[in-house]
């Protein structure tokens, strides 16, 4: 475990300079967004889930970066360590980036004065089984093609996901069925089916992102 968290520190020191400045961008960007955009006021849910998947990529993007100044492609063969500790590393990072963000997120929404819309229990669990489903496929991915291959991809993902899942959620709302079905579950049934697709999410991924690494030529 100890050898897990080191990964993580050695990650979040790598991009230590953004630290702040993505912190002030989570607090700030839903601020202005709520002032600019008063339809966000009312579905604070919708701003939520597109700065969490927005933070946790860029943060997963700004530290893919840095390995790939550094050749940490090179250093993850021929480290000591076991490749499966590596890759479980990348996914508690992202969870730890979820949950800094969502805390961040929830102490700007309990001050009246920033009109940022508040966010519920399930919707929180839901962006979490979104954020877990997508990176349980794009961490394996980035393993097999390489960071640069997948770049164009990345930035699209990056650009697209702010305009599509408010226009989902505009658009179809309560009409479509998967959200109806969701909003009128109860807690424990979400909660038990939003962890176990995450916890699939995240073991597949691993394993098959320390398969890739095994069996890569570099």
């Amino acid at each position: 475990m100890r050898e897990i968290y080191n990964l993580i520190k050695k990650d979040f020191l790598m991009v230590k300079k953004l630290i702040l400045p993505i912190s002030a961008f989570i607090v700030a960007a839903p601020i202005f967004i709520s002032y600019r955009t008063p339809f966000f006021q009312q579905y604070g849910d919708v701003l939520y889930s597109v700065l969490a998947l927005t933070i946790t990529f860029m943060v997963y993007h700004a530290i893919s970066m840095e390995e790939m100044k550094q050749k940490g492609d090179i250093y993850l063969r021929i480290t000591p360590m076991p490749m499966i500790k590596i890759v479980l590393a990348k996914y508690i990072l992202i969870i730890t980036t979820f949950l800094i963000t969502t805390a961040l997120y929830l102490m700007i929404s309990y001050i009246p004065l920033t009109y940022v819309g508040n966010v519920d229990v399930k919707s929180i669990i839901a962006t979490f089984t979104i954020i877990a489903l997508f990176f349980g496929f794009y961490i394996p991915l980035t393993f097999k093609f390489g960071y640069v291959k997948l770049q164009v991809l990345s930035a699209g993902i990056m650009f697209i996901s702010p305009f599509v899942v408010p226009f989902i959620m505009k658009y179809l709302g309560s009409d479509f069925l998967l959200l109806a079905y969701f909003k009128s579950s109860p807690m424990w049934k979400i909660t038990t089916t939003a962890l176990l697709i995450a916890f699939i999410a995240v073991i597949s991924g691993t394993m098959l992102s320390n398969s890739i690494i095994k069996n890569k030529e570099y």
